[in-house]
């Protein structure tokens, strides 16, 4: 038996699921494939900070376990820590079956087609649309968007060019006493200086808490050893219970391009996590809408919908990754400037980038950057452009 669509999303992350319910609300003959059954546990610290609540254009918070109006950084090797506070919480801790399935059900109740424990076998591109093979028989659409993560099998069956960095990263889900746990209620906890090229995070959940670390750099040291000394420092080397799982995060998109052979990339799949948190949701989410919005504005023709997502890539999502390099650039692979900067201008750092995470403002405004630090971070073709910020002292916010 074979299956007919206008759209095929495989993957049921945040990026199909909103892709989808975009596509179903006008009308759209959406199905979404998910291998695994539903709900299903996904790798994740479970934070969903402001940004991506402010993209989001569903009322999830019911999945919501707890809400962080505080942040904390703290650079080790030098004793600096630094909080800021918000009216509106600044990571929100979910577990990701939990998120993730609120949104897939509300594409479904608004009318995509949800294949369950449905695994992709083979993706093929002919003139009139895609076929897509698998283990519950033949399915036929126009286009397909590839939301199936990091290492997405649409992508490497469609031998779609790639040139990511992947870079790898441990999540611990850590068992504490009670009275240990309500010590880190409300506050979202990052630390650098535990291993080179990397943080580590604490974000606390119901009735646990999960602890990561993750390295920017593809080798990634010793990621077991650099999460043991973490949960040490922590006060939870004795735990009485954890739960360890791997993952990679692509930290630099593809090469591109995006749309190609009826495929669309969104997501992990196309590589647009944030290069300095490593965060996926937010930029998950955009390009997900943004995908289906260019399907429904090309009415599913492939040159029209070619230039819509390509565009809207260009105007919205790839900028902002280029920017966030720079400020990845001085976090991870700059440690003498990083502590310069964070002993000089800490607190001002912390609550600009805490101003990105709660959505309020951007990494292309890179004129929050003190200019000492800026100047010394900017590619020399960016000297004395538009991006260097106005002469008006390192002292005043841009």
């Amino acid at each position: 038996m074979t299956f007919s669509y206008d759209v095929i999303v495989v993957g049921s992350g945040p990026a199909g699921s909103t892709a989808a319910w975009q596509l179903a609300k006008t009308g759209i003959a959406v199905a979404v494939l998910e291998k695994a059954a539903l709900p299903r546990y996904k790798t994740c610290g479970g934070g969903i900070i402001g940004r991506a609540f402010q993209t989001l254009p569903l009322d999830v918070r019911h999945v919501v376990a707890q809400e962080c109006h505080a942040a904390q950084l703290n650079v080790l090797p030098t004793g600096l820590s630094f909080t800021t506070h918000r009216p509106t919480p600044i990571v929100s801790m979910t577990m990701r079956d939990q998120f993730d399935f609120a949104l897939l059900s509300a594409a479904e109740a608004g009318g995509a087609t949800v294949h369950q424990r449905c695994a992709l076998e083979d993706i093929s591109h002919c003139g009139d649309g895609v076929t897509v093979m698998t283990n519950l028989g033949t399915m036929k659409a126009k286009f397909v968007i590839a939301a199936d993560g990091a290492l997405s099998t649409v992508a490497r069956k469609m031998r779609m060019a790639d040139g990511r960095v992947l870079i790898p990263a441990l999540e611990y889900e850590v068992t504490v006493p009670p009275n240990q746990l309500d010590g880190f209620r409300g506050i979202a906890r990052f630390d650098f200086g535990l291993l080179p090229h990397g943080y580590g995070w604490v974000f606390p959940k119901q009735k646990h808490l999960s602890v990561g670390v993750l390295s920017t750099v593809q080798q990634g040291g010793d990621l077991k050893q650099a999460i043991g000394r973490y949960l040490h420092l922590l006060g939870c080397g004795s735990a009485s219970q954890v739960q360890r799982h791997g993952f990679v995060i692509p930290v630099r998109p593809r090469t591109g391009p995006f749309v190609d052979q009826g495929v669309l990339l969104v997501g992990d799949a196309a590589g647009f996590a944030d290069p300095v948190t490593g965060e996926g949701i937010s930029f998950a989410i955009r390009s997900g809408l943004m995908a289906a919005q260019s399907l429904i504005d090309g009415h599913l023709e492939e040159e029209p919908v070619r230039q819509a997502y390509t565009h809207s890539l260009a105007e919205t999502v790839f900028p902002e990754l280029r920017r966030a390099r720079l400020l990845a650039k001085l976090l991870y692979d700059l440690p003498r400037l990083r502590s310069w900067a964070f002993s000089q201008h800490g607190q001002r750092l912390c609550e600009v980038v805490t101003d990105v995470m709660a959505g309020t403002r951007q990494y292309r405004d890179l004129s929050f950057m003190p200019r000492t630090v800026l100047r010394l971070l900017l590619p020399r073709k960016w000297k004395h452009s538009a991006y260097e910020p106005a002469r008006h002292g390192d002292g005043q916010a841009g």
